[in-house]
């Protein structure tokens, strides 16, 4: 069971671990939830395992997120209305503010945004449950940039 990881952000340097972690992480809306009066928001998705990925052992883990001391959510391109289907996290990103609130953007494949606005960056990435293996290793195109050309 030592292939399980827990992991803890405080800063908003830390989420830059964590996005790594949950790059190509599988969810679906019907696994994620906001309580106001909790003030937190949590996520159930199955990660790949980044830390033991060669081509012998390519893997994923359930893992949950929760997100602690959330004042608000908003999405952007997610319907709840078929909380199966699936949705790949691409990252995570921060802003803070000098009063150390955070507006925290989970960010899918697709273009689909969660943005979580907290009174500080407060996030635990726990695993659980066994690893299975998997055929596929998560990847993304980069889009294309065009510059405006100058005549």
């Amino acid at each position: 069971m030592s292939e399980r990881l827990k992991l803890k952000a405080e800063e908003a340097e830390d989420l830059v671990i964590l996005s790594a972690t949950l790059e190509g992480a599988i969810t679906s809306p019907g696994e994620m939830g906001y309580s106001a009066s909790n003030r937190a928001f949590t996520i159930t998705a199955s990660r790949f395992m980044w830390e033991t990925s060669d081509e012998a052992q390519k893997k994923r883990i359930r893992t949950g997120l929760y997100c602690a001391d959330v004042t608000a959510v908003k999405t952007s391109e997610i319907s709840r209305d078929i909380p199966t289907m699936a949705m790949e996290l691409l990252n995570i990103s921060c802003v803070t503010k000098e009063d150390g609130s955070a507006e925290i953007s989970l960010n899918f494949a697709g273009g689909g945004t969660i943005r979580l606005f907290a009174e500080c960056v407060n996030l635990t990435l726990t695993d659980v449950g066994d690893a299975w293996k998997t055929d596929h290793i998560p990847f993304h195109k980069e889009k294309e940039t065009t510059s405006p050309s100058s005549s």
